[in-house]
């Protein structure tokens, strides 16, 4: 029983963990906005925008994927642990 509870509770760190990363990719992302909004007027340009919308997109995307696969891989590694307990 004991084993167990280490088990989950290591699961359960792994998922904070990636929870963290995903507000940490999260804030960067959202500062990357702001700062292209700020330097917008003085660039001026409308490539530029395009361009930063689609890199903000990727991070985004790049994120919730990430996410994802980080919750995927943490429960396999809890249910493999968990099996050969």
């Amino acid at each position: 029983m004991m084993k167990q509870l280490l088990i989950f509770g290591k699961f359960i760190g792994h998922l904070l963990m990636g929870g963290g990363m995903f507000a940490a990719l999260l804030l960067f992302g959202g500062s990357l906005n702001m700062l292209v909004h700020w330097a917008g007027p003085i660039i001026g340009d409308e490539t530029f925008f395009d361009l930063m919308r689609n890199v903000e997109k990727f991070i985004l995307y790049a994120d919730v994927v990430f996410t994802v696969w980080w919750t995927v891989y943490s429960t396999y590694k809890a249910i493999k642990e968990m099996h050969h307990e």
